[in-house]
């Protein structure tokens, strides 16, 4: 079959460039989503930090003083409340049946939390990793670079929790200062 003159077809000029600007509207539109999964997950877990400092509120209440810490877990659970609570686990004191969380809360995003209390449990500090370094809670260094909470580990690289990682807080509502800041890991 012949092509006559009134046929009408795309150049392959034509065919690239309809491909590329696809290719470009493609990108832009994962880099986009990306962007939005990032936030998501970073609200849901200052959600999750309010959360656990309610409960914590809860435990002072009954206790008089926080639960203590133990390498970024709580001290707070099983009997007597004395035992490490694990992330994603039922937070409660067994011996008296006070459940202060029915379900620890994960980081969504796979990383940590990190909780810290003074020795007496009179204070105490939560931490999480926000992967939107331009998140305005993200703490920063002098020069209003983001940064990162020394002594604490939150995210996990390449398999192992890594250290001076936290760069976002919450503080009991007596406590007035934040632990140091680093600039980078």
């Amino acid at each position: 079959m012949k092509a006559t003159k009134n046929q009408k077809a795309f150049t392959l000029l034509e065919l690239l460039v309809v491909m590329a600007i696809m290719a470009l509207l493609v990108g832009l539109g994962l880099r986009t989503f990306g962007s939005v999964q990032q936030k998501s997950r970073d609200g849901r877990r200052k959600q999750d930090i309010q959360s656990i400092s309610k409960a914590l509120e809860l435990y002072y209440n009954d206790y008089k003083h926080y639960p203590y810490a133990s390498a970024g877990k709580i001290l707070g659970c099983g009997e007597n409340a004395a035992e490490e609570c694990e992330w994603g686990d039922v937070w409660q004191n067994t011996t008296n049946q006070t459940l202060y969380m029915a379900k620890m809360p994960l980081d969504p995003g796979g990383s940590q939390y990190f909780y810290l209390a003074d020795a007496q449990g009179q204070t105490f500090r939560l931490f999480a990793y926000l992967e939107n370094l331009e998140d305005d809670a993200v703490v920063k260094n002098v020069d209003g670079e983001p940064a990162y909470y020394s002594g604490t580990s939150c995210r996990i690289i390449d398999y192992v929790l890594t250290a001076n990682t936290c760069n976002y807080i919450v503080m009991s509502s007596n406590t007035t200062t934040a632990p140091n800041v680093v600039d980078s890991w």
